[in-house]
């Protein structure tokens, strides 16, 4: 009876890398076993998945080829939420993982008070151990999730207006989460902003040592027209200077 999805995954992963395989992205959606908060053994529905390997490059720019990383699997995971409809009612620590995953690119998964999953990356002495490079991992209590999903699905029709995208680059500390500028700017409910993500994190020169920076991606996009480059150009410098006044980061050129 397996506790968990991941040796599975781990196991192909291994074969593929036995095949000269450059990368590997699997997942898995199936039965586990565990004990019920009364100690009782219950079956339960997991989503996993194991990832390593290049992000894949897309559009017409060439660029070099980076590792996925602890922001990709955040983000996948993130996707995974949003399409079961409970997105904005989890919480995310770096408190009560597991042993076996990196103390620095991990996290666990909440929904309420109960326990939902978690995501990061391999520990290094265990990677030794498996003879195998550092990869992405993340597990989540499916059939938990499904419970809270809203039995009513909201369905939007897809816009008849092309939307414009402004970067945004700030430097913070260190322990500075990214998912705080994303919830902050969704909770202005500004009719011209569609969305916002975070595409990068960056540790190194030139930024100082305790700091890190981080980009992300504003959406702008009007119902009933098409928006001018000059209002865009106005909407997002009002929003820089907001950001920066709030959070007291420093812009990034």
């Amino acid at each position: 009876m397996r506790l968990s999805l991941i040796p599975g995954l781990v196991a192909n992963f291994r074969a593929h890398r036995a095949q000269q395989m450059g990368g590997f992205c699997g997942f898995d959606l199936g039965k586990i076993f565990c004990l019920s908060p009364e100690g009782a053994a219950e079956e339960r529905q997991h989503l996993a998945g194991v990832l390593y390997g290049q992000r894949e490059r897309r559009g017409l720019r060439v660029k070099e080829p980076t590792p996925l990383d602890f922001l990709d699997l955040k983000g996948l995971v993130e996707a995974v939420l949003e399409v079961i409809g409970v997105e904005g009612r989890t919480d995310w620590s770096s408190s009560g993982v597991g042993s076996f995953l990196h103390p620095g690119k991990a996290a666990a998964l909440r929904l309420g008070d109960s326990p939902i999953g978690y995501l990061g990356e391999l520990h290094p002495d265990l990677a030794e151990e498996l003879d195998l490079p550092p990869f992405l991992m993340f597990e989540l209590d499916f059939e938990g999730l499904v419970q809270y999903a809203p039995r009513q699905l909201t369905v939007c029709p897809l816009p008849r207006f092309p939307s414009v995208e402004r970067d945004l680059a700030i430097v913070v500390d260190e322990a500075f989460p990214a998912q705080r500028i994303i919830d902050w700017v969704r909770d202005l409910n500004h009719s011209l902003i569609e969305d916002v993500r975070v595409f990068d994190q960056y540790h190194g020169a030139p930024i100082h040592e305790g700091k890190k920076s981080l980009a992300y991606t504003i959406s702008y996009r009007a119902e009933g027209r098409t928006l001018t480059d000059a209002e865009v150009k106005t909407l997002h410098e009002e929003l820089i200077a907001r950001i920066s006044a709030v959070f007291g980061a420093e812009l990034r050129g």
